[in-house]
């Protein structure tokens, strides 16, 4: 498995329209989607800030803090290569109309983490 970056930070939260607005005003983010219990913001880099309201999925699948995504080359053969090395806790590879593709996992520090498969638009 090839580590490329880490390209986002998720996180979960009540306060979604509160979080994106300040990550709008005071560090400059442009907000590039707001839907319903989502809104992604990006750097002027592309990096990627993600918020999930109680109404995404995400929201439950984030409750130990903040996650950070790793960008690597195949989120398949990453997700494949994990399991065979013993970590038990991968959810199924999603992907998004931007053709984004990831999954989560949980590390021996009970966090959850992203490897990711990035096509690099916002």
């Amino acid at each position: 498995m090839h580590f490329k970056g880490i390209i986002l930070v998720g996180t979960a939260t009540t306060q979604r329209a509160e979080l994106a607005g300040f990550f709008q005003e005071k560090l400059g983010m442009d907000v590039v989607t707001d839907v319903a219990g989502f809104t992604r913001l990006v750097t002027a880099s592309g990096d990627r800030v993600e918020i999930f309201g109680p109404e995404m999925k995400e929201y439950r699948q984030l409750s130990t803090g903040p996650v950070a995504g790793f960008w690597v080359d195949d989120a398949r053969v990453a997700r494949d290569e994990l399991l065979a090395a013993g970590v038990e806790s991968c959810t199924e590879i999603e992907t998004g109309r931007d053709g984004h593709s990831w999954f989560y996992f949980k590390a021996p520090d009970g966090n959850f983490y992203e490897l990711c498969e990035h096509t690099p638009t916002a």
